[in-house]
């Protein structure tokens, strides 16, 4: 059985957050020093809400929705649709310092929900911080944590599961714990290009009765921005590669566990651009694309959903911003993902597990504004 390599990915990742921190550094010595003028602190408070709807928020294949809609194996599933309206609250509080000459330092706290109209099962709640750190030209250095707490994936069968008596339903409810640490440079390469460093660790941490898929992830990603054309049009463009090492193994001294360790590559790019400006309202637009694909590694043929798998994951989204300075701001999106799955040849012929087609659109209203300030901020700030 494939071991999960736990013992390297620590030392792996420091070896990334020194490379990058030093980078950061050497860019900041090599820099001219600018005088400190102080521009004074502030408080600042954010609140939205979103309203989206989801035709397939837990993400089943078709074969999966088929079962579903049938009727015929209930245990499989603990929802009432597989659609459904979600509403996403959140409330955000950032402290920032400005210190003149571009100078600056922030830290955002940030709650947010995810509430469902008719499966409540599925709920959601998220904390994440954000430590930033602004220098002259156009240097930034980001620290981010990010906590989601018992996140339900499914109903999955559990082999080891002791029941009473023959005949009885052996899945389970499948959750984890979800925590992610991200350390990222970005610096002016050119007039109008920006490129940007970033590593990401993260940690899934199963409940017991699939301890066996508690994994963690490694991904690094380089990312360009062409800025400053006309109409304020921002062209981005990002790669990196990702490897998820997954335990494979539980309590037990049988090698039969699902191994669900993957790599693979994340690329993808993005358009913003402002279609109208006038003295009270701002419209602009956005459009994006990612693919992202996973080859995963288990070397066991008894494991017939992972063995010899392949997945690719295409996802477009689209948007547009109307926003109303200084205060308000209100946002329609879109989204669409298609991920095809291509199982082993253990896996049975009929089976499309893995493969699902997701579509997603709603609007979102936000409102900013400081709660105190020390003396008048420096103008131009705007928190990405």
């Amino acid at each position: 059985m494939k071991r999960s390599g736990a013992s390297r990915g620590p030392w792996s990742a420091i070896w990334v957050v020194a490379v990058i921190l030093a980078f950061a550094a050497g860019t900041q010595s090599a820099a001219p020093r600018w005088a400190q003028a102080a521009r004074g602190q502030s408080l600042n408070l954010g609140l939205g809400s979103s309203s989206l709807y989801d035709d397939n928020f837990l993400q089943y294949s078709s074969a999966q929705l088929r079962v579903f809609a049938s009727g015929l194996s209930p245990d499989r599933f603990s929802i009432r649709s597989s659609d459904d309206l979600l509403m996403g609250p959140y409330v955000s509080l950032t402290w920032l310092n400005e210190m003149g000459r571009a100078r600056s330092r922030s830290l955002r706290l940030r709650w947010s929900g995810e509430f469902h109209k008719k499966n409540g099962t599925a709920d959601l709640r998220t904390y994440s911080a954000t430590w930033r750190e602004v220098f002259s030209r156009d240097r930034r250095l980001t620290l981010y944590g990010y906590w989601l707490p018992g996140f339900y994936l499914r109903q999955l069968f559990d082999e080891d599961a002791v029941v009473a008596y023959s005949g009885l339903s052996k899945y389970r409810r499948a959750e984890f714990d979800l925590g992610i640490g991200s350390l990222s440079w970005r610096q002016r390469l050119g007039g109008k290009t920006r490129g940007e460093i970033r590593y990401q660790y993260e940690h899934r941490s199963y409940r017991p009765d699939f301890v066996e898929r508690t994994s963690g992830a490694h991904e690094g990603e380089l990312w360009v921005e062409f800025y400053r054309f006309p109409s304020r049009v921002i062209l981005e463009f990002h790669g990196g590669y990702r490897v998820s090492k997954a335990k494979a193994a539980d309590s037990d001294t049988v090698a039969d566990d699902p191994d669900v360790s993957y790599h693979g590559i994340v690329a993808g790019f993005g358009w913003r651009m402002e279609l109208a400006r006038k003295r009270a309202w701002r419209l602009g637009a956005s459009a994006g694309y990612e693919l992202g694909t996973r080859a995963y590694d288990s070397n066991l043929p008894t494991d017939k959903y992972h063995y010899k798998r392949d997945d690719t994951l295409n996802t477009v989204d689209v948007g547009l911003r109307w926003a109303l300075p200084p205060h308000w701001a209100v946002r329609g999106v879109y989204s669409f993902g298609h991920n095809s799955a291509h199982l082993g040849t253990q896996a049975p012929s009929s089976s499309d597990t893995g493969s699902y087609t997701e579509n997603m659109m709603g609007l979102a209203v936000d409102w900013s504004g400081a709660l105190w300030r020390q003396a008048k901020a420096a103008p131009g700030y705007e928190e990405d």
